[in-house]
């Protein structure tokens, strides 16, 4: 029986990852932020602004004025 190195585990382990896309990650974000509304949330609106909606206090956002 022959034992694995530790570089041929790690090798193997990275082989099998399969990392999200952005995609998915946008998905999961969406629905972590919005609830059930995430998806219609990313269907109507860009991206960019609702995560700078979410980061701005209320009464210091810029569309406010």
């Amino acid at each position: 029986m022959t034992t694995k190195t530790e570089q041929q585990i790690l090798q193997e382990v990275r082989e099998r990852l399969n990392p999200p896309t952005d995609k998915e990650f946008d998905q999961v974000a969406a629905r972590w932020l919005f609830g059930k509304n995430g998806p219609k949330m990313l269907a109507h609106a860009p991206w960019s602004f609702l995560l700078t909606k979410i980061m701005w206090k209320k009464g210091e956002e810029p569309w406010a004025n």
